[in-house]
């Protein structure tokens, strides 16, 4: 994966390292939401590295790994970012997890 910042890419590429166990594309995912997620916290949602993190999550080579993502991390209500997901939702048009891969809503 390219990107045009070197500390993004080597954020990208240490948390893609620490990945095992699942398929390529979720383990990009995963890597770039980990750098999404660190970004955000240390510089801001309007962070040109963060901003960087969305457009390279919503390349259409990663949304089979995206869906994935979300069916694999469901269960763990701590790595759904459900702020991220609906933006990504927005963005794309569509809903990148199905109805019956969420959690259900008890109210």
């Amino acid at each position: 994966m390219n990107f045009r910042d070197n500390q993004l890419r080597e954020c990208y590429e240490r948390n893609l390292s620490e990945m095992a166990g699942h398929s390529e594309p979720v383990r990009q995912v995963t890597a770039l939401i980990a750098a999404h997620d660190f970004f955000r916290m240390l510089e801001g949602p309007h962070s040109a590295r963060v901003h960087e993190t969305i457009d390279c999550l919503l390349r259409p080579e990663l949304r089979s790994g995206l869906r994935d993502w979300y069916r694999q991390s469901r269960a763990d209500s701590q790595t759904v970012s459900t702020a991220l997901r609906e933006q990504l939702n927005s963005l794309v048009g569509e809903k990148l997890e199905s109805e019956q891969d969420l959690p259900a809503n008890p109210s």
